[in-house]
């Protein structure tokens, strides 16, 4: 996620989502990819509802989750890590 979503934790992120239904927009690679996929599994599992906002592949969904147009994705690690280590991004799971 973007590090300046105020969540830090993900029972904290349920709880944001919760009270904002809706607000939080979620990136992905695609209609239908996995990452897309693993997003609507954790809305039904958590009972949350965030806004998908489908890309053109990782690359554009990252630059824009980086940006804050965003706040979250459930990217494969080898998309993320190196923006996790730089702390432009912040990995919750």
């Amino acid at each position: 996620m973007n590090p300046s979503f105020p969540a830090k934790t993900v029972p904290e992120f349920i709880a944001y989502a919760k009270a904002n239904p809706g607000k939080v927009n979620m990136a992905s690679s695609g209609n239908g990819t996995s990452v897309h996929v693993a997003g609507e599994l954790f809305n039904m599992m958590a009972g949350i509802k965030m806004t998908h906002v489908p890309y053109r592949g990782a690359g554009p969904a990252i630059t824009d989750l980086i940006g804050g147009q965003v706040q979250v994705m459930f990217a494969a690690m080898p998309s993320a890590l190196e923006h996790v280590r730089a702390g432009s991004l912040r990995a919750l799971g």
